[in-house]
């Protein structure tokens, strides 16, 4: 018999609600972090869909876990000729840090057994499955046995990236699939914020969203507040297109010297690219940035993160329930996340991967236009696809008229977006050998490819 039904590597927002879920349900689960507590790493301000913690089913933020939200936001061109004023958000700006830990004591009060200070060397493989995990110790390597592991590891995948490469969930990733992030919240001098808000290009109570500030996909982001004594910054940029987002985020303080001590905040890399092909093999399930669910058009990723767990749980415990451990009996879990938030994040990522072959002017002229508009950036929020009605189509295709010269391009990449999201709308309903190989060779053409033109 082995020591548990289930262990998590990962008490992030994926793990932590996954043993929370399959405990509640009658596993006997273990819950592994490598740092002294959960909610330690990441401690910076995540944006999350507001219907999110009831579709999940999880606990929704307590007031303490919100954070503030500006009066407004802005989307700012690179130059800061242009503010664009966009729609009213749907996105909760949540303390990463404090909301996993609610989420950390919900697992144990479900009967998830947390033990922390552990780091996750790699899978223990028998055959063709995962059965447990290797972890260090005091006394050197340690190996847990589980019928199901769950890699909620992050970016690293410290257990998908060592199985097999026949087993589809070993991708790498490519520098143009990462983005680098740091956002802090600060504390600052009320008395020259006000006397240099004009020559810090900030605005009191509302959010500043400029683009383009170190190549198409990037971000300069804040939110100043004087009356509170505080700015969210965000930095975000690319590997290898200049200078990273510390450096980034140093030099915009230095021009800034009325922004004082962090209160708390963190950096770090972000998947961006679509979600993996699959997300279970036998006697494991892979969740959060290791499955790559993060939202491409910005780097978001607890949302999908806590649909995720929700849909995972309830196969996984179906498949206990069975003295099942294979893939067929995990299946579940990788056709509900490719219906319900997959192939949304699929046709983001085409659109990514586009803008990438863009160059900042062409950016830059479709927010002056109005074809990168309000609607626009609500639905990359969400996400959902943008759907346009007439009203507001005819004042796009003025805009669409004086950037005439980018609009084949975007119309390729609309197209090729709408194929791949029916394509993972298509996902095989059920497993057998050699059904998910042959709709990965479907895939429309381009779907695949670093970049589109």
């Amino acid at each position: 018999m082995r020591d548990w039904d289930l262990v998590v590597c990962g008490a992030g927002p994926a793990g932590c609600a996954l043993a929370a879920k399959v405990a509640s349900g009658g596993g006997r689960v273990l819950l592994l972090e490598r740092a002294s507590a959960p909610g330690q790493g990441r401690d910076w301000v995540v944006d999350v869909a507001g219907g999110t913690f009831e579709a999940a089913g999880v606990p929704a933020p307590e007031a303490a876990d919100l954070f503030e939200e500006p009066d407004a936001t802005y989307l700012v061109t690179t130059a800061r000729d242009l503010m664009v004023e966009l729609l009213p958000s749907p996105i909760l700006p949540v303390r990463n840090a404090l909301y996993v830990r609610r989420l950390a004591q919900w697992a144990v009060e479900s009967g998830a057994v947390l033990e922390t200070e552990r780091s996750v060397l790699g899978p223990l493989i028998e055959g063709d499955s995962i059965a447990g995990v290797r972890m260090s110790a005091l006394s050197g390597e340690m190996v847990v046995t589980a019928s199901i592991t769950a890699d909620c590891t992050g970016i690293g995948g410290a257990i998908r990236r060592q199985t097999p490469p026949g087993w589809r969930v070993c991708d790498g990733l490519t520098p143009s699939q990462i983005v680098l992030a740091r956002r802090e919240t600060r504390l600052i001098d009320r008395d020259s914020a006000r006397e240099n808000i004009r020559e810090g290009h900030m605005m009191d109570r509302a959010r500043l969203d400029r683009i383009g500030t170190q190549g198409p996909y990037s971000i300069e982001t804040c939110f100043l507040d004087i009356e509170r004594g505080f700015a969210d910054i965000l930095i975000g940029v690319k590997p290898g297109s200049g200078p990273d987002a510390e450096e980034r985020f140093a030099a915009f303080l230095a021009e800034r010297p009325f922004i004082g001590e962090k209160v708390f905040g963190d950096g770090g890399p972000i998947p961006i690219r679509r979600p993996l092909d699959t997300f279970v093999a036998d006697g494991l399930v892979v969740l959060g940035d290791s499955a790559c669910q993060v939202i491409p058009a910005h780097g978001s990723g607890t949302a999908s993160a806590l649909l995720a767990a929700d849909l995972c749980a309830e196969s996984v415990l179906r498949a206990l329930e069975t003295g099942r451990s294979d893939r067929a009996a995990l299946w579940g879990y990788n056709q509900g996340f490719m219906l319900a938030r997959g192939a949304v994040l699929a046709y983001y990522d085409v659109i990514r991967r586009h803008a990438d072959t863009q160059d900042v002017a062409d950016l830059n002229a479709m927010l002056r236009t109005g074809v990168l508009g309000p609607g626009e950036v609500f639905s990359g929020l969400f996400p959902e696809v943008p759907r346009l009605g007439f009203k507001q189509l005819v004042p796009k295709l003025r805009g669409m008229m004086k950037v005439i010269g980018a609009m084949p391009g975007i119309v390729r990449a609309g197209r090729l977006a709408g194929r791949t999201m029916d394509h993972y709308i298509d996902y095989p309903p059920l497993y057998r050998p050699g059904r998910l190989e042959e709709w990965i060779e479907a895939m429309p053409r381009g779907a695949r490819e670093d970049s589109v033109g």
